[in-house]
């Protein structure tokens, strides 16, 4: 069929519900702006979201017949509320926007249901009010379109070139004066969307330069090896807890430990590491395993096992194997939750035992409660050749942390009872009530002194940026709640025997575990071949942090710096760690870049599926061929 161009003035009534219906999704996205704080060029950020808004409807118009047209701007003006309310919801708590992998986690909803419940709040509900009433306008006929329009009027046509120029124009200003970094506090809602599903499918770069210094800051080691061997022949017990996190072992709740069994392993047989950090990424519980046995950043795109189910790994699991363990995970929730089983297989993973493998028989929020997954486990292991790696991940301590009232056995003071604070202590009790179970358990089958038992905290539960969990943690330890302190997590190394009481103050995160481990197990790994570091056997530690604050941030020995969330570095914040002295961000611009890089350069490292490269050449290897594929010339090693 022929198309009629033509060039005439847009109908007036056209103009009028252009208008209309792209003011309004503004005036809701504004609503939203607010709540996420955007203070720097609020004005400017608004005016580019309208810009595109009218985008959007303008290729509408020439697109549709003008019978069809107000049906059209009906469903792209549902479509965006619904995209303005799923992110209200989804910036409460996690405060970001929903990001473009999240279509990839639809699956994953009916395992957080609740969690999910909790956020919604009924204000939420009104930014629907305006599609329901131009809804009913429609139908009664009282909003109509010229239906004697041309079709393809190529004025809208001539009014769509400039303002997708000048927003190009502004996209590259923006990405200039924040390096890089374009965020939802510097683009607002539809702006961020579009940029993040275009970034969702481009490949990883990396500066060829800035990553040579990271590795070799990466690669440096202690002279001498500290406790090499400390676990060898010995069972692997690993229980990483749903959302633990340090606080709650420093600080009592009227007089009551939240955590005495705990408390009492750190100061019998075991290594305790004090300034231990969170890295999961956008698969929370799912990518601090990854990270944890993999000793490589998360995907900053999706979650890990979706991301890099297919590639080949050298994980934990496997460096075990190789010295004759059998390896196996527990876990009380559907097997295909965050994609584990068909991510296990290449994870070195010999044993998946899930919800269809157990007695469902005592559920709590998310799954099977920790004292069932603890208890039902004990006759598999019973059954597994020695020496084997079991790995436990609970479930019971999760998000929004409210349990059955039989179980809440802490005395809550009038302060916090019926409060977020509250329900999180008495999930966290409950938790460690169970490990010490367990533990029992092990001693009364015989399973305990030739055991090793490591447990730590997968992710952060109570976020500082809300600000009642804010408040409620401040006064609880006395002091500001900062982000240094919601990342910390404990990770405690139980050797029954070993008549150690060490406390490690090295900064350290979850991509350390991994060396850290095999140091212990006997067989250390070489220092390049994974991006972490062996705890026990470095002097300076570094923290690179990558979600819930900008990339870029990091905490090493002294100091916390955290980059700001606008994308400009002077905006950035930085204090010692102990004092809370503000540190000058020049003194921090090294380490920002080697955060930065870390990141990158593991980014590219996954989406090549490079581990066994990796393996065989080292770090340095790979960054030759990055030279190579840029052709640049090889620098020069100092």
């Amino acid at each position: 069929m022929k198309k009629n161009w033509t060039i005439n003035m847009p109908d007036n009534q056209t103009v009028k519900l252009l208008l209309l219906f792209s003011l309004s999704l503004l005036f809701k996205m504004m609503i939203l702006h607010q709540q996420m704080h955007i203070e720097l060029h609020y004005w400017l950020v608004a005016f580019m979201n309208l810009a595109s808004v009218f985008s959007v409807y303008l290729l509408a118009t020439f697109l549709l017949k003008p019978e069809k047209r107000l049906t059209g701007y009906l469903w792209i003006h549902g479509i965006l509320t619904m995209l303005i309310f799923i992110n209200t919801v989804y910036y409460s708590h996690f405060y970001t926007l929903v990001p473009a992998h999240s279509i990839f986690q639809i699956g994953q909803l009916g395992g957080v249901t609740e969690s999910i419940a909790a956020l919604i709040k009924p204000i939420y509900f009104l930014y629907f009010i305006d599609t329901v009433v131009l809804a009913v306008l429609c139908l009664r006929k009282q909003l109509k379109m010229n239906r004697r329009e041309k079709r393809y009027n190529l004025v809208y046509v001539l009014l769509l070139l400039p303002l997708i120029f000048g927003m190009g124009i502004t996209f590259c200003t923006l990405e200039e004066r924040t390096e890089g970094h374009l965020t939802p506090l510097n683009l607002g809602m539809l702006n961020y969307h579009l940029v993040d599903v275009i970034q969702l499918f481009k490949p990883a770069t990396v500066d060829p330069q800035l990553a040579e210094e990271a590795v070799s800051a990466i690669v440096q080691e202690a002279d001498e090896r500290r406790f090499k061997g400390l676990l060898e022949g010995r069972n692997v017990f690993v229980i990483q807890a749903e959302s633990l996190q340090t606080f709650v072992m420093e600080h009592p709740l009227a007089g009551q430990e939240i955590t005495p069994v705990l408390n009492q392993l750190v100061q019998e047989d075991s290594i305790y590491f004090s300034r231990f950090y969170e890295q999961a990424g956008w698969g929370n519980t799912s990518d601090a395993e990854f990270v944890s046995h993999n000793s490589f950043y998360p995907s900053t795109k999706t979650f890990s096992y979706r991301a890099y189910e297919n590639n080949a790994f050298y994980s934990l699991p496997h460096h075990l194997k190789k010295q004759g363990y059998t390896t196996m995970v527990f876990h009380g929730n559907d097997p295909s939750f965050w994609n584990r089983e068909n991510a296990y297989k290449g994870q070195g993973i010999d044993h998946f035992y899930a919800s269809e493998d157990f007695e469902m028989n005592d559920l709590i929020g998310m799954g099977l409660s920790d004292r069932q997954l603890f208890q039902q486990s004990i006759t598999v292991i019973k059954q597994i050749p020695e020496p084997f790696y079991a790995f436990y991940i609970t479930l019971t301590s999760h998000h929004p942390f409210v349990m059955p009232d039989e179980l809440q056995k802490l005395e809550m003071s009038a302060d916090y009872e019926d409060t977020v604070l509250g329900h999180y202590l008495q999930s966290v009790h409950y938790l460690d009530e169970e490990i010490g179970r367990f533990i029992q358990r092990l001693k009364s089958e015989g399973l305990y002194d030739n055991a090793a038992i490591i447990i730590y905290g997968d992710h952060q539960g109570l976020d500082m940026r809300n600000e009642e969990a804010n408040d409620l943690v401040s006064h609880f330890i006395r002091r500001p709640y900062e982000e240094d302190e919601m990342f910390r997590v404990p990770l405690i190394i139980h050797i029954p025997g070993s008549g150690l009481a060490e406390t490690v103050e090295t900064a350290g995160g979850q991509i350390d575990f991994f060396p850290t481990i095999a140091n212990l197990a006997g067989v250390p790994l070489h220092p390049n071949r994974v991006m972490g570091k062996d705890l026990l056997n470095i002097m300076e530690g570094f923290v690179a942090k990558q979600v819930h604050v900008a990339a870029g941030s990091f905490i090493d020995n002294e100091k916390v710096f955290i980059m700001s969330s606008d994308g400009l570095y002077d905006n950035s914040r930085a204090w010692r760690l102990g004092t809370g002295e503000p540190v000058a961000l020049e003194k921090c611009r090294d380490n920002y870049e080697r955060a930065l890089a870390e990141i990158t350069l593991s980014e590219y490292i996954l989406q090549n599926d490079l581990i066994p490269r990796v393996q065989e050449a080292g770090l340095e290897g790979i960054l030759d061929e990055i030279r190579q594929a840029l052709q640049l010339e090889e620098m020069p090693v100092e």
